[in-house]
């Protein structure tokens, strides 16, 4: 993993959703520990994040890094939501169960079943 410094502070609300901390990160994005203030259980959160091409500015806000990038990120956030309204069809042992998904700060977030355990790495 690397830094950490463009990811979500402990303690942000999105939505009915407090950020506790980050389990980890991809090249698409970083997954949140968070709790479910309505449903009083912890949640993972994926946040459409590509640290290429992004950035997070003011108030959480993320947006392209730069004015070439912009195609891209959108063309990536609207795929990111696709995999959401996809996965969100499917009940399998196999699949974290995804709750939901909205878009807020310029990005989307999908809020996913949290399951303890290990990583594959």
């Amino acid at each position: 993993m690397t830094d950490h410094g463009q990811a979500l502070t402990p303690g942000t609300k999105l939505h009915e959703f407090r950020i506790e901390k980050i389990l980890g990160e991809g090249g698409f994005g970083l997954t949140y520990l968070a709790y479910d203030e309505h449903l009083e259980k912890q949640v993972a959160i994926k946040e459409y994040f590509p640290i290429d091409f992004s950035i997070r500015t003011e108030g959480n806000n993320v947006s392209p890094r730069t004015e070439h990038s912009k195609g891209d990120f959108k063309w990536g956030l609207k795929a990111f939501l696709g995999e959401a309204r996809i996965l969100a069809k499917f009940k399998h042992d196999n699949l974290v169960g995804i709750h939901r998904f909205f878009e807020i700060n310029g990005t989307a977030y999908i809020v996913m079943e949290y399951v303890e355990g290990r990583t594959l790495s």
